[in-house]
């Protein structure tokens, strides 16, 4: 069944249930330029509704009229008519459909685009509390109900409600006490399916978790694999599969069995319709006659109720279902950006600036988890500095300051005494390459990742980056240079030409500035030495902010800064830390006991 399809069980604590009004006014706008479609589309609806009212009425007149008179010319007539009208409402159901869908595809195309587009925008502090992957994961299913929605079951639903009233005003015009009687029959099947219907989805939501739970399994446990054979743990692992499948299997045939036995009771309840309406026509019983064209007609419309009733009950419900959706759709295009370029913030960033400060700045995470506490410190224009510290010091949290991922909640980041607020943050970003420790490769060719997917970016650029990582002999060593086609995550690619890669990409644009956080900690040694071997040309000219792991990596910057727990502990060159005997000389010794200071 249709409604059985729901992918992802509802997260009624994600709905913030706005109220309809509200709701309204923001779906509005979106279908306020298909004002004139959505108006067409309304009159080939009734029309299509119309003749599908008509068909039974010119088969009584048929039977009651045509075939008693013996008049062959009517009954031909009549039967042209009833395909000429089956003709007109299936044309106009179909170009009403195909107008509808068109619209419906047109907003959610418009909706999903925005979504993306402001969820780019978003600061990293929303990503915090929202993983982008089930961000997207979510809003794409939520945007997905809301495209059947607008192309699909709010069309039906409406149908359905214009022809369930057209149905039984032409039977009560026909025949009020026989259309009576079939009401008085149908009002407690109606009542009985809708509560059956949420008690089967309550069912299936119990197998759609049960169905996760193996998925989540499978894909831990296969990952693992290597793990299981060493200590043995196969037998056990497959048994708690068994187990698994045993539980969702039990509770799956009960719901299936009970949904099959319903359909076929519902199935027969139309029938029993049907036998009413016969009983019902006989002549002078209950004081009712009709004829036979009458007769038709009524089985011909009963029999044309049961689905859409039931039908109406599940749009109802997944109307409501999709207004939830639409909650968290808009929840997410409601929310503002923490780092929002300033009214009137300057489009142009200086190029001939002098140094960056970080003046008194302190920053606290969602929660009251103070990272910064009062750091200040300068750099220079082409000045190399190395952050480091135990992890949650606050190194990275002074690179995504500086990188405004975040913005400080006391204190400022300035460049040259200007707050770095002041400037749009895009000009901004421009200024600074960036190299994290994580490495994320692009869907494409080695050509789209090193020009972030861009255009324009001409091949000296990248021929230079590359030479300055000393990695030119992986674009030779591919097949199709540039144009190579990267696997998923760069898999054709060794774990060094993939750091190597990121290294090239940062400073392809030539950036004024560099940040490095912990961009060595996946390269193997013989990759590190390369790397090492060329990081003072790779730094040249540039203002370098490196957040260090392994510190013999920093030990030729200009000056090491070591933060720990939030505060700025200690400052100067590598070799007057070391002798200074505090936290960095600790941290060093700790990497290298055996080495020995020249």
């Amino acid at each position: 069944m249709w409604w059985v399809e729901d992918n992802l069980e509802e997260d009624e604590q994600d709905v913030r249930h706005l109220p309809l009004r509200v709701m309204l006014r923001k779906i509005v706008p979106f279908f306020r330029p298909h004002k004139r479609t959505l108006a067409i589309a309304s009159l080939l609806m009734l029309v299509a509704v119309a003749a599908e009212l008509g068909g039974p009425l010119i088969i009584r007149h048929v039977l009651d009229v045509d075939i008693p008179a013996s008049d062959r010319h009517g009954v031909l007539l009549r039967g042209l008519a009833y395909a000429g009208l089956f003709a007109i409402g299936m044309t106009a159901a179909y170009i009403q459909v195909i107008m509808v869908a068109r619209v419906g595809l047109t907003i959610i195309t418009t909706l999903r685009e925005e979504t993306f587009a402001h969820v780019m925008s978003l600061s990293l502090a929303y990503f915090d509390k929202n993983p982008p992957g089930k961000l997207m994961a979510r809003v794409e299913s939520d945007i997905e109900r809301l495209r059947l929605l607008f192309s699909d079951v709010a069309l039906a639903l409406l149908r359905n409600a214009v022809l369930l009233g057209g149905t039984f005003a032409v039977m009560l015009f026909a025949n009020a006490k026989i259309t009576l009687a079939i009401m008085l029959l149908m009002t407690p099947i109606v009542v009985g399916t809708y509560f059956f219907l949420r008690y089967i989805r309550r069912a299936f939501r119990v197998v759609r978790r049960l169905y996760a739970r193996i998925s989540a399994f499978l894909a831990e446990y296969v990952t693992g694999i290597p793990i299981l054979q060493i200590f043995g743990y196969t037998e056990k692992a497959q048994m708690d599969l068994a187990r698994l499948n045993r539980d969702k299997y039990s509770k799956e045939i009960r719901v299936y069995f009970r949904e099959y036995a319903f359909w076929g009771a519902f199935s027969s309840v139309e029938i029993a319709a049907v036998m009413v309406i016969i009983y019902l026509s006989a002549r002078h019983a209950f004081g009712i006659a009709m004829t036979v064209g009458t007769l038709v007609l009524f089985i011909e419309y009963t029999r044309r109720l049961f689905w859409p009733l039931v039908m109406f009950s599940e749009q109802l419900d997944f109307i409501q279902q999709a207004f939830a959706s639409a909650d968290r759709v808009f929840a997410v295009l409601d929310t503002p950006s923490r780092t929002p370029d300033l009214p009137g913030a300057l489009s142009e960033v200086p190029g001939d600036w002098g140094e960056i400060a970080f003046d008194d700045v302190s920053f606290e995470y969602d929660g009251g988890v103070r990272a910064l506490d009062h750091v200040s410190f300068r750099v220079a224009r082409g000045e190399k500095v190395a952050l480091v510290g135990l992890s949650g010091g606050g190194k990275t949290t002074v690179t995504n300051l500086l990188l405004r991922y975040y913005e400080p909640t006391e204190g400022k980041v300035a460049l040259d005494g200007v707050d770095i607020r002041e400037y749009r943050q895009r000009e901004w970003r421009k200024k600074i390459g960036l190299v994290l420790q994580d490495i994320h490769l692009f869907p494409g060719s080695l050509r789209d990742n090193l020009q972030v997917l861009r255009d324009g970016v001409p091949t000296e650029a990248m021929d230079r980056a590359l030479e300055v990582v000393q990695a030119r002999g992986m674009v030779e060593r591919l097949p199709n240079g540039y144009d190579t086609e990267l696997a998923e995550g760069g898999a054709n690619l060794s774990m060094g030409e993939r750091q190597l890669l990121c290294f090239a990409r940062a400073i392809v644009d030539d950036p004024d500035i560099l940040v490095l956080d912990e961009a060595t900690s996946s390269v193997d040694p013989v990759t590190e030495q390369r790397l090492q071997d060329s990081l003072d040309h790779l730094l040249e000219g540039r203002t370098s902010l490196i957040v260090a792991h392994r510190l013999a990596t920093i030990t030729k910057v200009d000056r090491i800064l070591v933060l720990h727990e939030g505060r700025l502990v200690e400052e100067g060159p590598h070799e007057e830390l070391y002798l200074k005997g505090g936290i960095y000389r600790d941290l060093f010794d700790l990497q290298f006991a055996a080495h020995v200071i020249d």
